[in-house]
């Protein structure tokens, strides 16, 4: 893809670009297999309350001392996949719900984490539905359709 005549769109390294590569490799994975990119119901919430810091020896001295009864975490500012996953691990092994936040209630925001495993997902609007069987549209996105894809 190309945005004005033989220039290429910029890239970052930031913990943004590592979460978009681990969703787009998640999302591959599931179209090549077959496989939905969720696969369960996931309940949506509308909630206020703030995620916790991406700090993962905090958090997990937490989950251990069950200093949470819903542990609240935002899975695009961990930076990775796994930590996010190691997460909701933790709290699932001691029996914590644990809330994953999709900050602008979209399609794809949700799906992605119905996909890591949380016990709900929470978003600051209102949601479309209580509980979703969330499918990804990227057309919904406005960059994508501002995409000039290259012709074949």
């Amino acid at each position: 893809m190309l945005a004005k005549e033989g220039t290429g769109f910029g890239f970052s390294l930031a913990m943004d670009a590592a979460v978009a590569r681990d969703m787009a490799a998640w999302n591959a994975y599931a179209s090549t297999t077959g496989k939905p990119f969720a696969q369960k119901e996931i309940t949506v919430v509308k909630d206020e309350l703030p995620a916790l810091a991406p700090d993962w020896e905090k958090v997990r001295r937490a989950i251990v001392e069950k200093r949470y009864k819903l542990v609240r975490i935002d899975p695009f500012a961990w930076g990775s996949v796994e930590k996010v996953l190691n997460v909701v691990a933790a709290a699932r092994e001691l029996k914590i719900p644990c809330a994953l936040l999709a900050p602008n209630a979209h399609p794809w925001e949700i799906a992605w984490c119905a996909a890591l495993g949380g016990d709900r997902v929470l978003v600051r609007r209102d949601p479309v539905q209580a509980t979703a069987r969330p499918k990804i549209d990227w057309s919904l996105e406005p960059a994508f359709a501002a995409i000039r894809w290259l012709e074949g």
